[in-house]
């Protein structure tokens, strides 16, 4: 045998930047060999052995099991590897997608905060919104434990039917509430999203100009919030939609306390018509 052919388990473990322990391992379970072992015990790598190794190394990352890469390599044909290439290949186009979905939301979610940072939350403004979609959950007891759990399955839901993009737990304040002074009173809970769910019942939450006005602090005082955007809108003569919309802009994972939470209160407009 000609040494100068072949590498020691240490030239071969620093070529493709791996422990010798990783390659006496799976020499022991038969995976990867080498390629020659001397009488006195020594192993002998070759390098052409490297691609193979290169292989099992991208297999593995892909997260294949070690004893299905050996039945692989043990039983291999141009057919059985073509097999196993494609399914790795759709494997990591599902991941590619969810990455990519992954830094949709934390991009969505980067525009929120900052969005939130240079907001005078003491202004009642007119703001232009997009048409938006929103799961319904309805509260009959309207107690805020169960308006928790039924906005969970919201989640669940909306989760469950494949869709990635960013999503606002918010509620559904009705006028008839606001006119008696009941703003604390809910009986459901919502989920808004930006995309058209692909799947269970939605509602659409029409687009266009909407009156704004953002609560700070615990959503048991937002009354003091709803007064001020009712006050602008009777000196505005505007007329508006039977509900309000209140999500929030600054929630428990950016503030760490209550009083520091933002909720927005929004109310479309509408026209002469009434629409």
């Amino acid at each position: 045998m000609d040494r100068h052919e072949y590498m020691t388990t240490g030239e071969f473990a620093s070529a493709m930047g791996v422990s010798k322990d990783t390659l006496f391992h799976y020499d022991d379970i038969g995976l990867f060999c080498p390629e020659k072992v001397s009488e006195n015990g020594y192993r002998y790598y070759s390098i052409y052995q490297m691609e193979t190794f290169d292989t099992i190394r991208m297999l593995r990352d892909l997260g294949m099991p070690l004893k299905e890469i050996r039945d692989m390599l043990a039983h291999r044909s141009p057919e059985r590897v073509m097999h196993v290439f494609a399914e790795r290949e759709q494997q990591i186009d599902r991941q590619i997608e969810k990455l990519k979905a992954m830094k949709q939301w934390l991009s969505r979610r980067r525009e929120k905060i900052a969005d939130a940072e240079k907001t005078d939350f003491s202004e009642v403004t007119i703001q232009a919104f997009p048409e938006r979609y929103y799961l319904y959950g309805h509260v009959a007891d309207g107690l805020e434990k169960s308006i928790y759990r039924k906005t969970s399955e919201l989640i669940a839901e909306f989760k469950k039917s494949g869709m990635r993009s960013d999503y606002d737990a918010a509620y559904i304040q009705y006028d008839e509430n606001v006119q008696k002074g009941k703003f604390t009173e809910y009986d459901n809970t919502i989920l808004l999203v930006d995309e058209r769910p692909a799947t269970g019942q939605y509602e659409i939450l029409p687009g266009g100009r909407y009156i704004t006005a953002y609560h700070v602090g615990h959503w048991m005082n937002i009354g003091q919030t709803y007064e001020r955007l009712l006050q602008y809108k009777e000196q505005h003569h505007l007329k508006t939609e039977s509900f309000y919309i209140e999500r929030y802009v600054v929630d428990n994972f950016i503030a760490k306390e209550m009083e520091d939470y933002v909720t927005e209160v929004a109310v479309r407009i509408l026209d002469a018509s009434g629409r």
